[in-house]
């Protein structure tokens, strides 16, 4: 699929320009049809009737192996939540954890990463690290602040593949290479990489991956998964649990508990829908290319970059080349509330872009629909608001 057919998908191109993903995606509109289509289905024929329910496993058989073709690992590894944080919760909440244990985060990350990482505290007697790290840190950089970091204690690294306020891509791969031979558990926070970058999780060599369906997968809200490297899997207990968690039960007292199977952490019910459009979101972008979606992101990315470093009063403040590079531009606009500057891009020409707080930024995202006229739309739009 080329980007100008994908743009002709999604009707929200056509209102405005769309520069806001990274918080929430705009369906195409073949991901709403699946949604549609099969909530008819379930109302033409039954919830539970025999065909239903067939297809409801199907679709939960095909997205798990289509997130699992997606990343690069096996579909027994794979586990449908309903967002990023569902799965870090899972992960975190499901981990042997011991007093005194150290979790390594840094500065720049989201809400969902810090504040289960300091809940651990007062649940476990753990303790958190925060890194200190610059918008567009370099992966050296970086590397040196992990490992300086880690100590005897370290039990956990915790970081975003792409840092939602900034952009800035993590060496992700280079700090399993420092943690796996130490026996540190590594958790990425990948709500900004699936559907935005090439994603290969064995390559990566981390042992959990928390992903989203809703940001630049463009599928439903409440659609998400969660990686787990088989061999972690009989270390993260399931914390809220249903009949999936055992192979077998009786009324007697006897029951025998699933150890190594990643079905232990479904939880009953959920929307068959909202999986049937998160199935087809992975799809589009599986028929598109990682690697081409991730080479047009980065390209467009930087034209912006580009652009607004000409630009008088704006000062960059994502990483502007190299491997730290993603489709994340964060920029800093001298002298005004960036929170106000961003809703003068939209009540000016329908710009939609997102304020972060830190580092106090404007922040656009540029995806696979987006193209030149986007990014100059932004440009001359800023120039036409800024004092």
């Amino acid at each position: 699929m080329e980007p100008s057919a994908l743009r002709d998908l999604i009707p929200a191109t056509r209102r405005m320009t769309y520069l806001n993903t990274g918080w929430n995606g705009p369906s195409p509109t073949t991901v709403i049809d699946a949604v549609k289509q099969r909530l008819e289905f379930e109302n033409e024929n039954g919830p539970t009737s025999s065909g239903v329910l067939e297809n409801s496993a199907e679709i939960r058989e095909q997205s798990r192996a289509a997130v699992a073709e997606l990343v690069n690992a096996d579909s027994s590894e794979i586990h449908l939540t309903e967002n990023t944080t569902d799965g870090i919760n899972v992960v975190m909440s499901g981990l042997p954890w011991r007093e005194g244990d150290e979790i390594i985060t840094c500065s720049l990350e989201h809400a969902s990463i810090l504040v289960p990482s300091y809940y651990t505290q007062t649940t476990n007697g753990t303790s958190v690290k925060v890194l200190q790290l610059e918008p567009a840190e370099t992966h050296e950089s970086v590397l040196e602040k992990v490992d300086a970091a880690i100590t005897d204690r370290t039990r956990m690294v915790f970081l975003s593949h792409i840092e939602f306020s900034s952009g800035v891509r993590m060496p992700i791969k280079a700090i399993s290479e420092i943690t796996r031979p130490r026996g540190i558990w590594l958790l990425v926070d990948g709500a900004q990489g699936p559907g935005h970058v090439r994603v290969d999780v064995e390559d990566l060599g981390c042992d959990f991956y928390a992903m989203s369906g809703q940001k630049w997968l463009l599928g439903p809200d409440g659609t998400g998964a969660l990686y787990i490297r088989q061999e972690m899997i009989p270390t993260v207990r399931p914390v809220r649990v249903s009949s999936h968690a055992v192979t077998s039960h009786d009324h007697l007292g006897n029951y025998a508990l699933k150890e190594d199977d990643i079905d232990k952490y479904v939880v009953s019910t959920s929307s068959l829908a909202l999986r049937a459009g998160f199935l087809e979101a992975v799809r589009i972008h599986l028929a598109a290319g990682p690697d081409t979606i991730e080479a047009h992101n980065v390209e467009l990315a930087s034209n912006l970059k580009a652009a607004l470093v000409d630009l008088p009063g704006v000062r960059v403040l994502s990483p502007l080349e190299g491997p730290e590079c993603t489709g994340l531009v964060t920029f800093y606009v001298e002298g005004e509330d960036q929170r106000a500057a961003a809703e003068s891009l939209w009540n000016a020409e329908r710009v939609l872009v997102r304020s972060v707080p830190y580092p106090s930024g404007i922040r656009a995202s540029m995806h696979f629909f987006n193209n030149r006229d986007d990014a100059d739309k932004l440009v001359s739009t800023l120039r036409d608001v800024l004092p």
